[in-house]
């Protein structure tokens, strides 16, 4: 536990001041005002949820769910990216937030995203809509695997998960802020922490295959963009 969870309960002030830092630093960091906005409405709704709270990893944790319960569906990847990176602000993180902003770890693009009421409707809507096209990232991603000795198994299970992870990315701008809010809405379908887990350490693995192998329109459009 941190030092600032030792501090007992969640202030109204002391939240309010960690939202105005970390909308501060979304704005220096190129964010516009609808981002801004929307950022601010869903964190003081959440820091209302967390009022008087103990200020615990945990408690965080179930505050972010029933905030997520109040949002529209294809709101909830937003609010579930702003409360994981306004998180480290809330408790007093200086040394994380230091270290996220040093690797860009802060998303300043709107993104939305559908989410349905499970993984395997996920899935049906993949497959209504005839999605069935990937970027050479997949085979790229996979075929690595496959050299290194991965099983059958494996390359089936990381092709399961990774498939639809870029079926809600194909219309999105082929740029990291889309990477992590299609990842927090894949989050949103996976019920079974041993899923997250799973899907999470794939989808940190894939993200710089998916990063520098683009489709062919990408490429041409924008260029690759570099890793961050």
């Amino acid at each position: 536990m941190s030092s600032a969870e030792k501090n007992g309960k969640a202030g109204t002030g002391d939240a309010q001041d960690a939202l105005d830092a970390y909308l501060r630093l979304l704005e220096s960091k190129g964010a516009n005002s609808e981002v801004l906005a929307l950022r601010r409405r869903v964190l003081s709704r959440l820091n209302m949820i967390v009022r008087g709270q103990p200020r615990t990893t945990t408690m965080f944790r179930s505050a972010v769910d029933a905030l997520l319960s109040l949002c529209a569906p294809e709101d909830r990847p937003g609010a579930m990216t702003a409360a994981r990176e306004y998180y480290y602000f809330w408790i007093g993180d200086v040394k994380k937030v230091t270290e996220l902003n040093a690797k860009s770890g802060f998303t300043t693009s709107p993104v939305r995203l559908p989410v349905l009421a499970s993984f395997d409707d996920l899935q049906q809507r993949m497959s209504d809509a005839g999605f069935d096209t990937y970027p050479p990232s997949l085979e790229l991603y996979l075929g690595q695997l496959y050299e290194l000795g991965s099983e059958e198994d494996v390359l089936g299970e990381r092709g399961e998960l990774l498939k639809p992870l870029l079926f809600l990315l194909h219309d999105q701008p082929h740029h990291p802020d889309s990477y992590r809010m299609a990842v927090d809405a894949m989050l949103l379908h996976l019920s079974d922490s041993c899923a997250s887990e799973t899907f999470l350490t794939i989808a940190r693995e894939f993200f710089y295959y998916w990063l520098s192998f683009p489709d062919a329109d990408v490429r041409e459009q924008f260029g690759v963009p570099q890793p961050v």
